[in-house]
């Protein structure tokens, strides 16, 4: 952790900033933390969500702290696994999540500082392994089903297989002089509370204005209510979260045509499929409403992967380019992406905003039918 002061906080944008020449021109940007990388592990949406929080701790309280996206995950993992068990192994195990699982993992179990529970060990091993932890962990969870009734003590199994591959978290640590458990550094520090975020979709097959359970494969209990506009107010609702000085994370499909962020930096809505095109003003097929649905209901839209909104961007000729911090590895932007706005409205699932950057129409709708609880 560190103290940001003006001067450094400046820094900080610049050194994000880019080279202009080559970027489009950044019109609005919020400060964010180093670029860290996932690894294999498959948990963008605790990457992408921790960063947002992070972000947001250096606008209220000036502080650069780094957290555990790791923790969070560990903690998702124990959820998951009582619910696989008490299913008798039919809900869905996997690795991947959604913001709003992040949120719910911070809130139960805390947080904790990166340097208490590094990402490093995790991240190492997902890179060299041959079987990823999610498959190990679940491989284990089958083994437990086989017999019945199951070892009562199969969780403290389960813990302990997860923690041997990716460290085991301490029950309390010291930072900055005063003493913590992970709850009380989640509420005292960040003043975390997860009422204080609202995610965001775009889909005709529900009424709009209305808060519905999306039905995507990360949302694995179709638990979680998601506020449903018109496309271009959720555009426009991420848009001006930014121009507000807040950020935001995207639930984002990045298999469809045109998503070309690990070659050139840019994803643009074009007709071939890979094109790796470097020019931000290439011409894009036009997005609507009508279209988005029916990718959707085709499945070639996925919410493949979550990724931190930092900035908006504008080409020479005008286009608009949301700046994303991508937590998969090296871009040629130096860990950054350019999401065009075709792109952006076809394939943003949704998003995840602080309710304080919302108008306050949108803030009562998001509160008027609270979804059920995880």
């Amino acid at each position: 952790m560190r103290k940001l002061s003006f001067s450094a906080l400046i820094i900080v944008l610049t050194k994000i900033s880019f080279a202009q020449d080559i970027a489009p021109a950044t019109i609005a940007q919020i400060p964010a933390g180093t670029v860290k990388y996932q690894g294999g592990t498959n948990t963008c949406w605790s990457f992408s969500t921790t960063s947002m929080i992070e972000s947001g701790e250096i606008k209220t309280a000036q502080k650069d702290i780094d957290l555990s996206e790791l923790y969070t995950a560990r903690n998702l993992f124990i959820e998951k696994a009582k619910r696989y068990i008490l299913s008798n192994g039919t809900t869905l195990f996997e690795a991947g999540a959604l913001s709003h699982d992040a949120l719910f993992g911070i809130a139960k179990y805390g947080a904790i500082p990166n340097e208490f529970y590094s990402r490093d060990k995790g991240v190492a091993f997902s890179d060299k392994s041959n079987i990823q932890l999610d498959q190990i962990l679940k491989n284990y969870l089958d083994s437990v089903l086989k017999t019945k009734p199951i070892d009562p003590n199969w969780l403290a199994g389960f813990i302990k297989k997860h923690d041997a591959i990716v460290g085991t978290p301490p029950t309390d640590f010291t930072w900055e002089d005063k003493d913590y458990t992970p709850l009380t550094f989640a509420q005292e520090v960040l003043n975390f509370n997860p009422d204080d975020y609202v995610t965001i979709t775009s889909f005709t097959h529900h009424p709009f204005y209305k808060n519905f359970a999306l039905e995507i494969p990360d949302n694995y209990l179709l638990a979680e209510p998601y506020l449903n506009v018109p496309l271009d107010e959720l555009i426009g609702m991420a848009r001006n979260t930014i121009e507000k000085g807040y950020s935001l994370a995207v639930d984002v499909d990045l298999s469809n045509n045109g998503w070309n962020c690990n070659k050139s930096g840019y994803a643009l809505f074009e007709k071939d499929r890979f094109n790796h095109v470097s020019n931000p003003d290439t011409t894009e097929m036009a997005y609507s409403q009508a279209l988005r649905q029916e990718l959707f209901e085709s499945l070639v839209t996925q919410d493949d992967h979550l990724i931190h909104v930092v900035g908006l961007a504008k080409s020479k000729n005008g286009k608009l380019f949301f700046i994303l911090k991508d937590s998969l590895g090296p871009t040629p932007f130096k860990g950054y992406d350019y999401i065009s706005e075709n792109y952006f409205g076809i394939n943003a699932v949704s998003i995840t905003v602080p309710k304080k950057a919302l108008d306050a129409k949108y803030r009562s709708l998001a509160e008027s039918e609270p979804g059920r609880p995880l």
